[in-house]
């Protein structure tokens, strides 16, 4: 699977109403994006943004009937795990021990949110120690560690639409 593209906000935020959507034409884009977002973009803005997306071969269209339908062309769990990645090396400087202990000492993560932090890091733990020892790919600490598809309500950049 080839990389994901650089992408604005906005085409970040169609994005994610299509992987929850799985596949959708422009005005279903649209509705979602407006429920989501409390933002009532117009049919035109959509339409640009999600040709961008396909310029970008961050989505896929299907032509064969009006409207087209679109789909992600890349699975939700690759594009957040690139964009952690760049954002770990960005701001942190690739140390994803800050990140985490600035969420833990800036009391951003709920009892319950630490608590599922720390089954993971267990699990992780006993899956390494149960596992024969693998060559290192360069990444440090849990960044290897599968992404959580529940949507994350309260994630950092969720803002509006453009």
């Amino acid at each position: 699977m080839t990389r994901c593209p650089d992408l604005t906000p906005a085409e970040f935020n169609v994005l994610k109403v299509l992987w929850h959507l799985r596949r959708a034409t422009v005005a279903e884009v649209r509705a979602e994006l407006s429920r989501r977002y409390e933002t009532e973009l117009a049919y035109t803005t959509v339409m640009t943004l999600l040709g961008r997306l396909a310029q970008k071969n961050a989505v896929s269209v299907d032509r064969a009937r009006e409207p087209f339908v679109y789909k992600a062309a890349q699975r939700r769990e690759s594009v957040l795990r690139e964009r952690l990645r760049a954002f770990v090396a960005d701001v942190f400087d690739g140390d994803a021990d800050a990140l985490v202990l600035r969420l833990v000492e800036d009391e951003a993560l709920s009892l319950d949110e630490l608590q599922k932090i720390e089954k993971r890091i267990d699990d992780r733990i006993a899956a390494d120690a149960a596992s024969p020892a693998q060559e290192d790919d360069g990444h440090e600490g849990a960044a290897a560690s599968p992404v959580d598809d529940g949507g994350g309500a309260g994630a950092p950049g969720r803002g509006g639409v453009a």
